[in-house]
């Protein structure tokens, strides 16, 4: 693996922006607000054929919260382990005190590092570019990480400033990504523990106990997993400290960087409207699910009835999930939970038959052909898969827009028993024929202008 490279600066600047326009890929949380990322983040990356591993850092404050501390601790971390470092700043304001400060942090690190002048693609920032200079980094950069301004120069003098001898052997490690959610107190990280037979989390039964989401690699029944435990989810409204919402951004960002989800419901509790809402939100990702209803020790006959009773009818809308009940405490079916989840991700991999999948479609439609819309019924004509994940269906036809709801449930449900997808969601993107003429104006002919000039005379 190639250098190691931080990307460091002030809140809001773009270090997540510019980690993702470097490694290609949504990795980091984006958003208009400082304070998003606190820990650090790592990806190994290409550039210009070159390997590369960035961190993402946190941004440097000089607010003296637990919080704040906490992230300069992570980010000297960074800086510390670096071989060398990008130091980032926002030229759509002008210089910070802050900038020379974290400017004379970098110079005493003793690490190479270059100045990247970010969002410098506006007229407001060329008037505050020229300050940037005065930090006296010789290696400066004008750039946008949002819509890409400067970044190939930016790149190509990476290589140079950053050399890298590792060419073209960049290769990630086929692991399957595995997040578990639920509430707080669910038992997330007794499960998590459980599943790597250590102590990894700190386990107590104060609710959100868990700050931030913890990842290990391992290899479980010949699967090489990541594993990442996630900080309890609740409702918005009861979610006021600033390192909570952390932690909740970093957990639905683990649910969606995830290939699948394991959700734990507390038995001794009722399943309430926001495992619903969270149960609901990685279907719509498009994530296979599965569902432990955790501490089953603490449950009798009558009890367990009543739960999976209960869950049935809150989870009408999709029944085919798959739910267990677990002790994670004690170990009961933690490793049985984990390899069905394990099989419906490698079952929403593998590849479909057209023709079958075609076929299948067809046959739905015959047995239950949906309603009129005016004086034509829609109709599908084909079917074409895309191999992606979750299963894409994008289906052809006349006037399929009109389909209700109610249709492309039925659609969904159908296909899933032969296609053997029970369990997994699927998307169903509906695409018109377009009418090839409707942008060809109609030109009457000599005889058609003469009828209608007579008729108008009457």
């Amino acid at each position: 693996m190639g250098p190691l490279i931080a990307i460091v600066g002030r809140p809001n600047v773009g270090k997540s922006s510019l980690f993702n326009k470097l490694i290609g890929e949504n990795i980091a949380l984006i958003a208009d607000f400082p304070g998003i990322t606190r820990d650090r983040n790592y990806a190994g990356c290409k550039i210009n054929d070159s390997e590369y591993v960035l961190i993402d850092t946190g941004g440097i404050t000089d607010g003296s919260s637990e919080f704040d501390k906490l992230i300069l601790k992570e980010t000297q971390k960074a800086i510390s382990d670096a071989d060398g470092l990008i130091f980032l700043t926002d030229a759509s304001s002008s210089v910070h005190q802050l900038d020379f400060k974290i400017n004379e942090i970098l110079r005493k690190s003793n690490k190479n590092y270059v100045l990247a002048v970010n969002k410098s693609e506006t007229k407001e920032s060329k008037n505050n570019i020229s300050e940037f200079y005065s930090l006296g980094v010789k290696k400066t950069f004008e750039i946008s990480a949002k819509n890409g301004l400067g970044m190939k120069n930016f790149k190509d003098s990476l290589n140079k400033v950053f050399p890298s001898y590792t060419k073209d052997s960049f290769k990630e490690k086929a692991e399957n990504q595995i997040g578990i959610l639920g509430k707080p107190n669910a038992g997330k990280s007794t499960y998590f523990n459980a599943i790597l037979k250590d102590k990894r989390a700190i386990v107590s039964s104060t609710p959100g106990t868990t700050r931030d989401s913890i990842s290990e690699s391992l290899c479980f029944k010949g699967n090489d997993l990541k594993i990442t435990d996630t900080a309890g989810l609740r409702k918005k409204s009861k979610v006021n400290d600033l390192i909570e919402k952390s932690s909740v951004h970093q957990a639905i960002k683990s649910m969606r960087l995830s290939e699948g989800v394991i959700y734990l419901i507390d038995g001794k509790e009722s399943v309430s409207d926001q495992d619903l809402h969270l149960i609901s939100l990685s279907i719509s990702s498009g994530k296979p699910i599965v569902i432990g209803i955790n501490k089953s020790e603490t449950l009798d006959k009558y009890e367990k009835t009543i739960i999976r009773k209960d869950l049935n009818r809150k989870l009408s809308f999709a029944k085919d999930l798959d739910i267990k009940y677990i002790s994670a405490k004690n170990k009961n079916g933690t490793t049985i939970l984990l390899l069905n989840l394990l099989k419906l991700i490698k079952k929403s991999k593998e590849k479909l038959n057209a023709k079958t999948v075609n076929k299948v479609f067809l046959d739905a439609y015959e047995a239950n052909p949906p309603a009129m819309d005016g004086r034509f019924r829609p109709k599908i004509k084909f079917v074409k898969t895309l191999d992606i994940q979750p299963p894409t269906f994008i289906i052809h036809g006349n006037k399929i827009n009109s389909l209700s709801k109610q249709y492309l449930k039925y659609l969904e449900n159908y296909i899933k028993k032969p296609l053997q997808l029970k369990g997994i969601p699927i998307k169903l993107v509906l695409k018109t024929a377009e009418n090839p003429y409707k942008t060809r104006k109609n030109k009457l002919t000599k005889r058609q202008l003469d009828k209608r000039k007579r008729i108008r005379g009457r």
